[in-house]
């Protein structure tokens, strides 16, 4: 009983650092010109809950990007109550692509903290590495950034931007429109690391309102790999880039990422 409750409570503390899951939920993924969209930057659990809002002051970069694949000025970002929203008004048909990039923090953790943390985020290949070197029962300070992205549908008309990079350090990037995707498909993807194709990359996909099922893919030596549609609606692509770094005043970088789109019914 008392393992379980400092599991519990380890487990709650690295949330409240953390903040887990940053991503970008639009108000609408199918619009119309002319019609707002508000851009909400959630902090939580994606989908769920965003547990406390990213301040504008934490953005390192903003990146809207419009049918024309050519970049564009969105707005500014103002907070509200646990989000942190932008709100712009796209003028023609097409996809739109919003992102956001933080600044690098730094967290300490003991050993056990940093544990729960690798085993609730799904990052066996690290927790292994620690294993074999003999440092699982060292304390870590570990620095992170977030990195999140959204794919927008206005009108009809299908853009060819679906697969253009945003610039972002990492970012998952579709290989196909996920708005001619249907329930029953596949959505290939392949993740960048400054520019540079990430292999054995573990990353989770799953839909809002369906917190139990979720999927589980490994990026193949090209960071490439296809994500099954098993269902209708808003849709998750997460990652976590993390490894071990030296001559630093931390001893691990990760790098999170989340990609956002709906599938219509």
């Amino acid at each position: 009983m008392a393992k379980a409750l400092r599991a519990i409570t380890a487990f709650l503390f690295i949330m409240s650092v953390y903040g887990h899951d940053m991503w970008l939920e639009s108000s609408s993924y199918f619009s119309e010109p002319g019609v707002e969209l508000t851009i909400s930057a959630g902090n939580g659990f994606i989908f769920v809950q965003s547990e406390n809002a990213v301040t504008p002051d934490r953005i390192v970069a903003l990146k809207a990007v419009g049918p024309s694949g050519i970049a564009f000025e969105p707005g500014k970002l103002f907070v509200e109550g646990n989000w942190l929203r932008l709100a712009f008004r796209p003028d023609r048909p097409g996809g739109y692509w919003i992102g956001l990039a933080t600044r690098p923090r730094s967290i300490r953790l003991s050993a056990d903290d940093y544990r729960a943390y690798l085993e609730h985020d799904g990052l066996p290949d690290v927790l292994e590495e620690r294993r074999r070197k003999g440092i699982a029962d060292r304390a870590e300070t570990e620095e992170y950034s977030k990195y999140v992205k959204t794919y927008v549908q206005v009108g009809e008309e299908r853009s060819s931007n679906y697969d253009r990079p945003l610039g972002l350090t990492v970012e998952i990037v579709p290989q196909a429109n996920p708005y001619e995707l249907k329930k029953g498909d596949k959505l290939p993807v392949q993740v960048l690391f400054r520019g540079k194709p990430l292999p054995r990359l573990l990353l989770h996909a799953g839909t809002a309102g369906v917190e139990e099922a979720f999927e589980l893919v490994y990026t193949d030596q090209e960071g490439r790999a296809e994500i099954p549609i098993t269902r209708a609606g808003k849709w998750y692509i997460r990652s976590i880039h993390l490894f071990e770094v030296e001559g630093r005043d931390h001893g691990y970088e990760s790098y999170w990422a989340s990609l956002t789109f709906e599938v219509a019914e």
